[in-house]
């Protein structure tokens, strides 16, 4: 993603990667969630040390976990607009992704 939007039918953004960023820095993925790192080792997508502009941003910047930052804006994008936005319902959502993914790689 390079320009920093996602746009609608209308070409209107409608949900940026800058508020993605926002959204996870307020609300981080749940403690004790674990995502394949650049290895395909399961491990928590957390920094080892404290980050400047917040989780949203290091996970956007981060190389340790490549595309998991377009997959959850992805994820709050398509969110139907009765969908309670938590990081629990991310995490689940994002749960769903891989399940999907292994499944298609079977």
């Amino acid at each position: 993603m390079t320009d920093n939007h996602t746009p609608n039918l209308l070409g209107i953004p409608a949900w940026t990667a800058v508020q993605t960023e926002g959204w996870l820095t307020e609300y981080p993925l749940p403690v004790g969630f674990t995502w394949p790192d650049r290895y395909g080792k399961p491990r928590a997508p957390v920094p080892s040390y404290r980050v400047k502009g917040g989780y949203g941003k290091w996970l956007r910047e981060t190389p340790y976990f490549p595309g998991l930052f377009e997959l959850c804006h992805e994820i709050l994008l398509k969110a139907p607009d009765d969908a309670l936005l938590t990081p629990e319902w991310l995490a689940e959502e994002l749960n769903k992704q891989r399940a999907d993914q292994t499944a298609t790689l079977l």
